[in-house]
């Protein structure tokens, strides 16, 4: 029995030996884990809002054209609407308009004339720089802008 307690007290000591010496060897391996997992899930973090930015100045950037267009063809009015007086639209003419300013500016899309209303559809896909590090490679983005021709000043 002595033997036996011997040598279970020299596999203790010898176990206890070397989890000592492992633990000193491995004392910094979990700060410098924590240090890349919060740098990644920074990083990550970082590239959605950029992203997410990105997104919404496309955006205005879209409806901001489709405005602009809506604008352009409310303003050609009908040769008998500037006689008279009254709001009515050149209906082809303001969707030529329409189309070349949506074109001059780098999207696409529709323009529909309703009596003296432009409604002008901006749409276009774009690449987004930030959001193509996470797999999403191009976004499509629609704005609707409308405009009313106005022939006499308020």
């Amino acid at each position: 029995m002595t033997t036996m307690a011997a040598l279970w007290r020299r596999l203790r000591t010898r176990w206890g030996a070397r989890t000592h010496f492992r633990r000193q060897e491995e004392a910094g391996a979990v700060a410098v884990w924590m240090l890349i997992i919060t740098t990644t899930a920074f990083m990550a973090l970082l590239g959605l809002v950029a992203g997410g930015g990105e997104l919404i100045n496309e955006q205005v950037e879209a409806k901001r054209v489709a405005e602009q267009a809506a604008r352009a063809g409310a303003d050609e009015l009908s040769a008998a609407s500037v006689r008279s007086g009254s709001d009515h639209v050149n209906a082809g003419d303001a969707i030529a308009r329409a189309r070349m300013t949506l074109r001059q500016s780098g999207w696409s899309g529709s323009v529909r004339v309703r009596g003296s209303k432009v409604i002008v559809t901006a749409a276009g896909t774009r690449t987004p720089e930030f959001l193509g590090l996470i797999g999403v490679s191009s976004v499509h983005v629609s704005e609707t802008g409308s405009a009313d021709a106005i022939s006499a000043s308020d």
